[in-house]
Order: C-alpha cells, then structure tokens, then sequence
C-alpha cells in the first residue's frame, strides 16, 4: 500500500463518525461541517482534521511493513477543549484498528498539543503507527 492509499483509509475510517464529513471530490464544507482533510486543513470548516503519512525511512524494512500517520485536529473557535474530545474520539476509532483497509493493526504513539492558531482554534496532531496487512505484497 502507498502513502496516498493509506491517507485515504484513515480518512475514510474518520468519517465514520457522525457528523465528520471526508469530500475528496466536494462538495465545499460548510461552516458547521467537522471537515476530514488529505494533508493541510483548509481555512474553514473551524472543526478540522487533517490526516498525513510521515517519516518515511526508505532503507528501513519497516516501510513495507508499516508507516506513521499523523492526524491534526483543530477545534471550535474560543472552546479550548474541543481538539482534545476530537482526538479522544479520534482515538476511539483508529487504536487498535485491525483488518480494515489493508491495516493490520493502529496504535497512538504521541500526541503534542499546538496550542491555539490566530482565529482562536485549539489544535493538536495525534501521531500513530500503522502495520499493514501482507507485507510481502505490497513492497516494491
């Protein structure tokens, strides 16, 4: 599995909660909507995910085996609390993910709280390690 198919099924498995929409293809979120992004978080919707794989070693054996993904969260506007009860739910649906998508098995390793951006968005990035599923047919 590349990079990009991997983003993909953490964004597809995130949107599995009510109410956080993943649109590859649109239509633009709405002010309201908890928007699930493909790397950088768009300016609006205020709640916000942004899902990116890193850290990628190519002389490492694990590469075939796994990778890292970090997911950013950024919550309401003036609500200092809301991108840690995303992450916690965010948390919920990804540790301990297994046999879904072609992950054998997700686990949270850090989280680091960013503190506030310039519109008053608490947010914070969630940082995992995903193994895949069938090594061996993936490497390349």
């Amino acid at each position: 599995m590349d990079d990009a198919a991997l983003t993909v099924v953490i964004c597809e498995q995130l949107a599995r909660v009510p109410g956080w929409e993943w649109r590859p293809n649109g239509p633009a979120f709405a002010r309201s909507d908890t928007g699930i992004f493909y790397g950088a978080i768009g300016a609006e919707p205020d709640r916000a995910i942004g899902v990116r794989v890193y850290a990628a070693d190519d002389n490492d054996a694990q590469h075939t085996h796994g990778r890292r993904v970090q997911v950013r969260y950024r919550g309401r506007r003036a609500d200092p609390a809301d991108a840690d009860r995303m992450a916690h739910i965010g948390y919920l649906v990804l540790n301990g993910l297994s046999r879904v998508g072609g992950i054998s098995d997700a686990r949270r390793i850090s989280m680091v709280p960013l503190g506030a951006d310039d519109n008053g968005r608490e947010e914070r990035t969630d940082n995992y390690r995903i193994n895949l599923d069938n090594p061996e047919a993936s490497a390349s």
